[in-house]
């Protein structure tokens, strides 16, 4: 039984056109569309429907807001004061409508605190058990908690950031610089900015957390 999945489209820079956007929900079999607030102004541009718009919708344009609604897009709107963000409201809406793989786009870029916690929030997505990538036109980010394989990424910038603070048993292959049984802590930079170097790489951990940045390099 396949799973069911997710694009949630937040309010960071937005790199992908239309096509792009399309043929990743194609590809990917993505079943459900998610504008978390602003991410609403990005989807009308592209003259796309979201499936539902929530957040606290402090950043979506009354113009937008009208349209949508005469769209009959679900709205759902919760108080500007509260203690998550919008990303994670929608998160959980994920998590209590049984979805379990989840596409995250519009994450990077714009306010540094929105960004980090957009980052951190992978691993809260992790703790709930459901699973997710960062996507964007050229990057790809995820977390790795015992193995990853990279296929068809030859010529790729693969960085691993620790996410615990100790991973232990780190071990790489296929790339520019491999290791072998390292640990590595979140506190240096160890692995930053490693390439792939054969048609499959691969990471694989004794423990802990990584997050994983993939850059197909122009």
């Amino acid at each position: 039984m396949s799973k069911k999945k997710a694009l949630l489209v937040l309010n960071g820079e937005f790199d992908l056109n239309k096509k792009e956007l399309e043929l990743i929900i194609q590809k990917e079999g993505i079943d459900f569309i998610i504008a978390v607030d602003g991410g609403s102004n990005k989807l009308r541009k592209l003259e796309l429907l979201p499936d539902l718009i929530i957040g606290d919708l402090d950043s979506i344009t009354e113009e937008n807001k009208a349209h949508f609604k005469k769209k009959k897009v679900k709205i759902i709107k919760h108080p500007v004061e509260k203690d998550q963000t919008d990303s994670e409201i929608a998160v959980d809406y994920c998590k209590e409508n049984n979805f379990e793989q989840l596409y995250l786009t519009a994450a990077l870029g714009g306010r540094i605190d929105q960004q980090l916690a957009n980052l951190n929030l992978l691993e809260y997505i992790y703790e709930i058990d459901l699973e997710a990538r960062i996507i964007s036109d050229r990057i790809e980010i995820a977390i790795i908690d015992q193995k990853k394989k990279f296929l068809a990424k030859e010529g790729y910038r693969l960085s691993l950031i620790p996410q615990s603070s100790t991973v232990r048993g780190l071990s790489i292959k296929g790339c520019k610089y491999n290791l072998i049984n390292q640990d590595i802590f979140r506190s240096q930079s160890r692995g930053i900015s490693n390439l792939i170097e054969s048609e499959q790489a691969e990471v694989r951990l004794k423990s802990g957390l990584l997050i994983y940045v993939l850059e197909k390099l122009k």
